[in-house]
């Protein structure tokens, strides 16, 4: 049915970063993909998401920052002497810990950083509460007349198609909690909300393959949707009226863009031990952070047909480190690892051959892959000959190229900023109030 709602507000809460968007409903009538999204800062990054990460004050109910903002306070808390950090909870990336846990059981607990507990629902709804009131406040902000009265905002909250559908009335419950009226909240699959998004684009939003603006009934195609997580799949055959049909039960799994992140943390441990790590992780939190947003900057970049070196910058407290714990030279002891060829140290500057970055992909991609050409043998699903690639992790060179020579016979079809339309999907969906018609 048409939505009557003045005002759509769609939260994509992810394992890696979330974001908020939305869009008027006279706005919607005129062009349904003018979408507004926040723009996000941290440090001298700048994106259209923020980092799922929660600081909550010492009490265990107040919410201190959210996103880059908490990635930054925290650094600085950790960096005084007092150890004042310890008694503050900062969670990160804590939407997979919930992963195949969350049941009829609502007391399920997530560990910050230093291990104490606090309820999942509790951070979890606290996060959702930033968001809201940080979207209202901005909606309001473009209104030079008259506020949005909240009753006449229609909630739309993504969630994996792969979540049982527990997991999916947790996050109601979680958000409801954050303020959110039960009757005004949807909840929102995501590969679906991309297929709707991905459905309203010219071929001339798309980076490669064309569109499925122009798929007729009876069309087939998988979404696959990668995001920092999980990898989430879908198969619909799209009916009369532009309405969707799922013709296999949604599946994937945990082979997401942080495994990525995981295997470039295990690499650097085996250049310089487990022990020195931890203690670089522990001591030096603000060093930590920059390391890691500068690899998420880079790795943007690396791609098959890239073989040129990549430069780390190494801060000075890990070689310091290092060096004290080991009485070694970090140069001399990077020739005694297995990577003595391929990893080279001037100055501060790690240069690392493309092979070995390209090399921290290979489990995400292998399960993803695998499981797609489980997919593809399925009987219960008819030939598909398109693959809509969603999510941020989608953006990877590495995936695409991946899933091209996988199956040369299938066209690859990715959408402009790829990590944003299951967000922008969700605010469409909210105005239509209608996707699938019939699912698993």
């Amino acid at each position: 049915m048409a939505s009557t709602s003045k005002f759509v507000a769609a939260i994509d809460f992810g394992t890696t970063y979330s974001g908020w968007a939305f869009s008027f409903k006279h706005e919607y009538d005129k062009d349904p993909t003018k979408i507004v999204l926040k723009q996000w800062y941290g440090g001298s990054l700048l994106s259209m998401k923020t980092p799922t990460t929660v600081l909550i004050k010492p009490d265990a109910k107040t919410l201190d920052s959210f996103g880059y903002e908490a990635e930054t306070r925290y650094s600085e808390l950790a960096s005084e002497d007092n150890n004042e950090h310890k008694r503050w909870y900062y969670f990160r990336r804590f939407k997979m810990m919930l992963h195949g846990k969350m049941g009829l059981d609502r007391s399920i607990n997530l560990k910050d950083e230093t291990q104490k507990p606090l309820p999942a629902k509790t951070v979890i709804s606290l996060a959702i509460r930033y968001m809201k009131e940080d979207l209202v406040k901005n909606s309001n902000d473009r209104l030079s007349i008259e506020h949005i009265c909240e009753d006449e905002i229609t909630w739309v909250l993504t969630v994996p198609t792969i979540w049982t559908d527990a997991a999916k009335q947790f996050m109601r419950e979680a958000a409801v909690e954050a303020g959110i009226k039960n009757e005004n909240l949807m909840i929102a699959l995501e590969p679906e909300t991309a297929s709707i998004f991905c459905r309203l684009l010219p071929v001339e939003k798309m980076v490669e393959g064309g569109g499925i603006a122009s798929f007729t009934q009876g069309s087939v195609y998988m979404v696959l949707d990668a995001g920092g997580g999980t990898i989430d799949i879908t198969v619909h055959e799209v009916l009369s009226g532009g309405k969707l049909k799922e013709l296999h039960k949604a599946s994937g799994g945990a082979w997401g863009g942080i495994q990525v992140d995981e295997a470039y943390k295990h690499f650097l441990i085996s250049l310089f031990g487990n022990p020195v790590f931890h203690r670089f992780q522990v001591e030096n939190k603000e060093e930590y952070l920059d390391m890691f947003r500068e690899f998420e900057t880079r790795k943007r970049y690396i791609a098959p047909d890239n073989d040129n070196k990549v430069t780390i910058r190494l801060p000075s407290s890990l070689t310091e480190i290092f060096e004290e714990t080991s009485g070694a030279n970090l140069r001399k002891a990077i020739m005694q690892t297995k990577y003595a060829n391929e990893v080279s140290l001037t100055g501060d500057k790690l240069r690392i051959n493309a092979s070995v970055m390209k090399s921290l992909f290979s489990n995400a991609i292998q399960s993803t892959v695998s499981h797609v050409k489980e997919l593809m043998n399925d009987k219960s699903v008819r030939s598909i000959s398109n693959v809509l690639m969603v999510g941020g992790f989608s953006e990877s060179k590495m995936l695409q190229h991946a899933i091209r020579s996988s199956f040369p016979n299938v066209k690859v079809i990715i959408p402009e900023e790829a990590g944003l339309v299951v967000l922008k999907g969700a605010v469409v969906f909210g105005h239509i109030q209608t996707s699938v018609s019939h699912r698993f």
